[in-house]
């Protein structure tokens, strides 16, 4: 791997944010391509934070600190991949549920799922489930991911399946559910297709999703 792709991924892993905007700046210059930075620094060091933190190594605030220092890395090639939007990979619609304001984690994902190649529908916070039902059928998404951050705001997430199963649109889209309070067993309790546990796998798992894989993340 070339020398400044290490040290991205060096940078966003100790949440260096200025170090993470130069070494992009750097890495463009050298003529890297966007997805080539994505594929070999940004998304190998989500993959690194995420083992970490579940090994406890790493703390919450480790992970917002890098989470900035990616954002800032794909704020710096967002003018370039919003040029090259000719071969996406599929279409993905994402929101928060309804009565829940978290956004940091969703809006990190969405960079991340835009820089891979997919056209991303960003539906924002608190998203009621009409929202959602008509999301579905004005995009036609290959891909609906629900996140929610609250034990509050969790059966938000089987209202929407349910919904969408009322509506005949179940079959048109594969859901992923995902935060802190969803688990591998309560996204197959309501009938998602898929389950990320952290934004460090929600990449992944839309790939296996629109590539129909049987992948790890599928529940």
């Amino acid at each position: 791997m070339e020398k400044v792709l290490v040290e991205l991924q060096e940078a966003i892993e100790k949440g260096q944010t200025q170090m993470a905007m130069d070494k992009t700046k750097e890495a463009l210059n050298n003529g890297l391509r966007t997805d080539k930075i994505i594929d070999t620094a940004i998304n190998p060091a989500f993959k690194d934070l995420g083992l970490r933190m579940f090994n406890g190594e790493i703390y919450v605030t480790d992970v917002l600190m890098s989470s900035r220092a990616a954002h800032a890395s794909m704020y710096v090639m967002e003018p370039i991949i919003s040029r090259h939007s000719g071969s996406k990979k599929g279409i993905v619609a994402i929101g928060t549920v309804a009565g829940d304001l978290h956004d940091i984690g969703k809006s990190l994902i969405v960079m991340v799922l835009q820089g891979s190649g997919y056209t991303v529908i960003d539906l924002g916070i608190d998203v009621t489930v009409k929202s959602f039902i008509e999301a579905v059928r004005r995009y036609k998404p290959d891909v609906l991911a629900l996140s929610s951050l609250l034990t509050t705001t969790l059966p938000e997430l089987g209202y929407i399946i349910n919904a969408l199963t009322e509506q005949g649109l179940r079959s048109q889209v594969k859901v992923i559910v995902g935060g802190a309070p969803v688990t591998v067993k309560y996204a197959a309790s309501i009938k998602a297709d898929a389950y990320a546990a952290n934004l460090f796998e929600a990449s992944e798992a839309v790939d296996d999703l629109v590539n129909n894989r049987i992948g790890r993340f599928l529940v």
